[in-house]
């Protein structure tokens, strides 16, 4: 009963932290935390029935995991900075980010069929934000980057109820091909940011989304997720 707590938290600092020598330290501070729980809960449940100890092993457990599942689920920006990011490449996109993208979904909503040939949507499912990829195919060439690029995000703040003209838009650069911009806007009494970047070559526009779900991403975070893609300009 005592070990188990110890070895659950000890590896707590895989989750906080890359760096060897703060995994070291974190191991001992919280191996140290987890000794003290498991011989309490051994102290006071010595003289105890069997079912009670048992009990009280599982309640252990259930306690050290989810201090492993919230502490690893609430890293600020600044620790996921110092963290191993993916490089993944979808299309003519290599990018780098923190979390996996996976294809979820291929349909071609009805309202945009008239523009739209094929659809592609990988994400990263977040709950309070998401990284997401659109891959598609256009059937127009009449469409500026930009309306297509202000289209799309005006589509997807009116989803969460965003006020559009609250809206900020900060231009990292824009040409003919690709759009790279922050943007901003009001949740809940919070300013957040998020991040946009849509690439255009022949008939296939792709477009990368850093998008506040219910918190936003920092500054720092979005200028080195920026600085990791690479579109295929060949």
């Amino acid at each position: 009963m005592t070990l188990l707590p110890v070895a659950i938290l000890m590896n707590l600092g895989n989750e906080l932290t890359d760096d060897a020598g703060m995994r070291v330290l974190y191991a001992a501070v919280l191996g140290g935390i987890g000794g003290l729980l498991g011989f309490a809960a051994s102290f006071l449940t010595k003289n105890k029935s069997r079912n009670i100890k048992i009990f009280a092993t599982i309640a252990l457990v259930g306690v050290s995991g989810a201090s492993v599942w919230f502490l690893s689920s609430n890293l600020t920006d600044n620790d996921i900075l110092y963290e191993e990011w993916i490089t993944q490449k979808i299309g003519g996109i290599e990018f780098d980010s923190p979390t996996k993208l996976a294809l979820r979904t291929w349909e071609i909503p009805q309202s945009v069929a008239w523009i739209y040939s094929e659809m592609n949507l990988y994400s990263d499912a977040g709950d309070e934000r998401s990284t997401s990829f659109l891959q598609t195919r256009i059937l127009t060439d009449t469409i500026s980057i930009e309306d297509v690029y202000s289209i799309s995000l005006e589509g997807m703040l009116q989803k969460l109820n965003v006020n559009l003209e609250e809206v900020k838009l900060d231009v990292f650069g824009a040409d003919d091909e690709e759009i790279s911009a922050m943007f901003s806007f009001n949740l809940k009494g919070k300013t957040v940011y998020g991040y946009g970047f849509m690439y255009l070559r022949g008939e296939t526009l792709e477009s990368i989304w850093l998008m506040p779900l219910k918190k936003g991403f920092s500054r720092e975070y979005i200028e080195e997720f920026e600085a990791g893609i690479f579109p295929d300009y060949e």
